[in-house]
């Protein structure tokens, strides 16, 4: 009841995002240039008119480019961790600890391009993400199996974000977003989780107008929408997320892993300071049933004050960007004319 009440209230950035819809664009402009942050991952000379897989009218659109997505992808990577095939698949190539911020933005690039990309972006970077994976399976020495292409494993994955995207978009960013606007998120968000499927054929789907068409139209049959592993719907995606549970689990290895990442150790404590509270806001809108695993004795009081300390930065931050430059640039490329 009281999530409900507090979902009801405008949150600072939806008051900004309508005083400011485009942010700073000057300021926006000197930051990306002088840190590099924020830049967009899109190609600049993509095919001109190309609408990709959703387009400007599309839920995904309105959502991926809010600054409060940044909290999305650490919610995701919690939530995958328990799973313990996911963690263990991603700690045997040792990207966790070696190329950390590497494989981050690489994640961060993948998403750009699969919701705000052309369809020959879309294309090539699910071919390129596949041909990781397949490269990414064996047996852990305490036994965990992993394999970075297994479907079900993929789907979870999938949830995960989409799930994520949601919640922080209505709790940190614009607002809450209505069942109908959600269930086509959901719908778009399964539609490019279910291409990474080994079982989809890429090459044929992408050489054929027809196939591309229904794709693009949300209508093209895909085998983990088929099968009720991704859902279409948002009550789908509660359920479908919901049964998982018991296959949920920490190992050592996850509680190493997550505990890094929560507890933010490894860090300066000058920087642990500042990041602190965007984990702890984090933490605040894990599910009950799981925030137990993920982070056991943390304070629920402690993250909701620190939920309520971050919507000010959050907000300062869509200020001076406004939509992410990655939903600009993808606009600009369908409002060109060949």
């Amino acid at each position: 009841m009281l999530d409900d009440l507090v979902l009801l209230l405008p949150t600072p950035t939806r008051v900004v995002s309508r005083v400011l819809p485009k942010g700073l664009p000057v300021v926006r402009e000197r930051l990306v240039a002088g840190t590099g942050m924020f830049r967009s991952a899109l190609d600049a000379d993509a095919t001109p008119g190309d609408p990709g897989l959703f387009g400007p009218a599309s839920a995904t659109w309105k959502i991926v480019g809010q600054p409060s997505q940044m909290l999305a992808g650490l919610r995701a990577a919690l939530l995958q961790s328990l799973a313990a095939p996911v963690p263990t698949a991603t700690h045997s190539t040792g990207a966790f600890y070696d190329d950390f911020m590497g494989r981050v933005a690489r994640t961060g690039a993948f998403v750009q391009k699969q919701n705000l990309g052309s369809m020959d972006e879309v294309f090539s970077s699910a071919r390129r993400v596949r041909a990781m994976h397949r490269t990414v399976k064996g047996t852990w020495k305490d036994g965990t199996e992993f394999d970075a292409s297994d479907p079900h494993l993929q789907a979870w994955v999938s949830m995960t974000l989409t799930d994520s995207m949601l919640v922080m978009a209505e709790q940190f960013g614009a607002g809450r977003i209505g069942w109908s606007r959600a269930d086509q998120f959901v719908r778009e968000q399964s539609t490019h989780g279910a291409l990474l499927d080994p079982r989809v054929d890429l090459d044929a789907l992408f050489g054929d107008p027809e196939q591309r068409a229904a794709l693009q139209a949300g209508e093209l049959p895909l085998p983990l929408i088929e099968e009720g592993e991704l859902p279409t719907t948002r009550h789908q995606l509660r359920d479908v997320m919901h049964a998982w549970n018991d296959e949920l689990s920490v190992t050592e290895l996850t509680r190493q892993l997550i505990d890094g990442t929560v507890e933010l150790t490894e860090l300066h404590p000058r920087r642990r300071a500042l990041i602190r509270p965007f984990v702890l806001a984090t933490l605040s809108t894990m599910p009950d049933e799981l925030h137990d695993l993920v982070a056991p004795g943390q304070s629920r009081l402690e993250e909701l004050v620190a939920a309520q300390a971050v919507q000010g930065p959050l907000a300062l931050l869509y200020a001076v960007l406004g939509p992410s430059p990655s939903v600009e640039l993808a606009r600009e490329r369908v409002e060109r004319i060949a």
